[in-house]
């Protein structure tokens, strides 16, 4: 296929190289140059403009940061993009699910949600699933781009629903995460050493896989990852609004507000595994 990429993160360059490995022709951009050099090197189009598409682009696909960051790439001034009219325009981050019901309202039929589950080394080895969302035309036309991950899990016509269960995905990881950090620090606290605590997250049945993930990050003193306390911070409050006013999610609650001490400590961009650290200023 023709796709194109805008956004390039650790997510959309895993993706493009992904891409590009499995013959797909993909021309990508990121407002800030000189993201993707290598990129071009492995056979890349680098566009000057989000409106650079080709005419016989099939795909776009968005691997931007947050809420605003996409309303104002994918609707300038609410609008959808010209140059994107022939194409599918899919929406790979996870935002609010009212930015998805906007980008389905601008873009109609050619919406499609598709949520990434796995970090970005499984994107590049093709190891990572999607959570697809949105009419069945445009999930079944993209079909040769699923072909190249694990496999995706069909949330059905609505694209809302694919955001919904990405951060319920979201917000087990990581208010697990925060218990496991604090179980870290009670041990350490008791004089376990680390080789020991690590030997025990390593075999205890009660870790789930994404977070066994995690373990050698939370013993790296710079908590070096792909995933950020700010974003962590961002997809808890996400969550914590999916459900009305009034209603309460206390222990997700209590999570969120770790990470942002967390980030008033400054930890802001190290891996959410850096709780471990809390109440301690980052160097």
């Amino acid at each position: 296929m023709r796709i194109a990429i805008i956004g390039m993160g650790r997510m959309g360059r895993a993706f493009a190289g992904r891409a590009l490995d499995e013959g797909h022709a993909v021309s990508v951009w990121n407002r800030t140059p000189g993201r993707a050099e290598e990129l071009r090197e492995q056979g890349a189009t680098i566009m000057d403009s989000p409106d650079d598409v080709s005419d016989d682009c099939e795909a776009v696909f968005l691997f931007l940061a947050d809420d605003k960051s996409t309303l104002e790439l994918a609707v300038p001034d609410g609008q959808p993009r010209k140059a994107w009219s022939l194409a599918r325009v899919v929406n790979t981050g996870t935002v609010a699910p009212e930015v998805i019901t906007a980008l389905s309202q601008a873009y109609g039929d050619s919406f499609v949600n598709a949520q990434i589950v796995g970090a970005p080394q499984a994107v590049r080895s093709g190891a990572a699933g999607f959570i697809l969302g949105g009419p069945a035309s445009g999930r079944a036309a993209l079909a040769p781009v699923w072909r190249v991950f694990a496999g995706a899990f069909d949330a059905g016509d609505r694209p809302e629903t694919a955001a919904v269960i990405k951060l319920l995905n979201n917000q087990m990881l990581l208010t697990q995460l925060a218990a496991v950090a604090e179980t870290v620090r009670a041990g350490r606290a008791a004089g376990i050493d680390d080789a020991t605590l690590t030997g025990m997250l390593r075999e205890s049945p009660m870790l789930a896989p994404g977070l066994r993930n995690r373990i050698d990050v939370m013993f790296d003193p710079e908590h070096a990852g792909w995933f950020t306390s700010i974003q962590s911070a961002k997809d808890l409050t996400l969550a914590l609004g999916l459900v009305p006013d009034g209603e309460s999610l206390p222990v997700t609650e209590a999570a969120r507000d770790a990470y942002r001490q967390l980030i008033s400590d400054g930890w802001l961009t190290q891996d959410p595994a850096a709780l471990v650290e809390y109440g301690r200023r980052a160097h």
